[in-house]
């Protein structure tokens, strides 16, 4: 199936602002006619916040799904009115909050404004007390996702190869935040981030390396970095191949085939997992290809750890101002500058985010494209063809040579209406087009 201008524009962006033809109009079809407004931010997720009031002091955590089986926030320690900020899927009306009650475990719904920045609120008025203390220490806010990419930027995919699959990754970041103030002395070190990388599938021949560009973490709010490469299987199994502690700000942990670096020492911190050549092969990629799925095989796992200072050795404003880096990490999506690289040393990145520190070539390679770039706009070009996507849920990636617009049919309707129908486009692929489990 040949893919059209609209999906040049479609395929990738869902942050920053909408790519622009010479008109400053995204061309939608083979008729000038059709078109997406300039305005459009293809968003996939947005900020709520949530008031949440209990007589008691108790323990609550939130979720975005009615099995509570993502979280949003974990053991929120409310006595009175607690106000909190998430991040959701944009099409999500609901938030469950769930928490201890005298009858036992209860998941209620927190209804939202439909908005871009909406409000909710709950009444736990039948919430009980947490079991201990040391429980309550700690709040854990998370952001969950998966970013897809094309391997041949700057040149133009076409046809079936525009698939979205040639390195697929799951993400998930992890703010801890200490919320007892007298644990802080023994404790504070705990707040920072944790954020695993899995490599889902890769189904192109030139990927190496993933990473992602921590955008407006300083280092001077990190205290320790920890780093692990491991097997991730299902049901909590893993099998860590080696791990590395650093109280700097450079860490790195090689093993031959896979080496994971992560570099805070200048600049935003930039995390890269080298070794995707060494999966799959040139024939039937990595989980990709029909017939040769390996259902329940292991992804790849870089994890990192960064532990931001004490709070009890800083003063109140610098532990705000950490807090705040590390929490905007979640809020604002725009701050995950996921990419990869490839055997020739190209990263590829979003539409509208700027190559690391380490990719100084940009502008050489971009003026090697079969259609011009736009100016101002890193990796978009004059069709509005992007190399990556991103969405807030675990999304199914696609079968080799499945394009991604007709795999997900919905996808076109919400970009043509501005975003305001089919909200929830990536729950609903054709079957037979997705990889259903891998």
């Amino acid at each position: 199936m040949k893919i059209r201008s609209l999906m040049y524009v479609l395929m990738g962006t869902f942050t920053i602002v909408a790519c622009t033809n010479s008109d400053n109009e995204a061309t939608t079809g083979d008729s000038s006619t059709d078109k997406i407004s300039t305005g459009f931010d293809w968003a996939t997720s947005r900020t709520v916040s949530v008031s949440i009031t209990s007589a008691n002091k108790t323990l609550i955590s939130l979720y975005s799904d009615a099995e509570c089986k993502i979280p949003l926030l974990e053991n929120a320690l409310v006595e009175g009115e607690t106000t909190v900020d998430l991040n959701i899927p944009m099409h999500s009306q609901t938030v469950y909050a769930k928490y201890a009650a005298m009858s036992g475990p209860q998941v209620r719904t927190i209804n939202l404004k439909a908005v871009t920045r909406a409000d909710g609120s709950i009444n736990l008025e039948d919430a009980v007390a947490p079991t201990s203390e040391e429980d309550a220490g700690f709040r854990f806010y998370h952001n969950t996702g998966v970013a897809m990419f094309e391997d041949n930027w700057p040149k133009q995919s076409n046809g079936p190869d525009n698939d979205l699959n040639d390195v697929v990754i799951e993400y998930d970041l992890k703010v801890t935040e200490c919320q007892v103030e007298n644990l802080l002395p023994a404790h504070g070190y705990k707040e920072g981030l944790l954020l695993t990388l899995d490599l889902r599938a890769k189904g192109g021949y030139y990927p190496t390396k993933l990473g992602v560009e921590l955008i407006g973490l300083d280092k001077k709010y990190i205290n320790e970095i920890t780093s692990r490469i491991l097997w991730k299987g299902g049901q909590g199994m893993e099998e860590e191949m080696v791990r590395e502690e650093t109280g700097g700000d450079f860490v790195e942990v090689n093993m031959n085939t896979y080496k994971l670096t992560v570099d805070a020492k200048t600049g935003n911190p930039v995390i890269m997992l080298d070794g995707l050549s060494a999966l799959g092969d040139k024939q039937n990629f990595f989980q990709t290809t029909e017939g040769y799925i390996v259902i329940g095989k292991p992804m790849l796992r870089a994890e990192i750890k960064f532990a931001g200072k004490n709070r009890s050795e800083i003063t109140d404003n610098e532990g705000k101002n950490q807090l705040e880096a590390y929490r905007n990490l979640i809020l604002d999506t725009k701050k995950q500058n996921f990419f990869i690289v490839t055997n020739d040393n190209t990263e590829i990145h979003m539409k509208g985010y700027e190559p690391t520190r380490f990719y100084t070539n940009y502008d050489v390679d971009a003026a090697k494209a079969d259609v011009e770039m736009i100016n101002g706009i890193p990796y978009c070009n004059k069709n509005g063809f992007v190399w990556g996507v991103k969405v807030p849920v675990g999304v199914k990636h696609t079968y080799e040579r499945v394009p991604f617009a007709e795999a997900y049919p919905q996808f076109t309707e919400w970009a043509q209406s501005n975003g305001a129908q089919n909200k929830d486009w990536y729950l609903a692929p054709l079957y037979g087009k997705v990889v259903e489990a891998w």
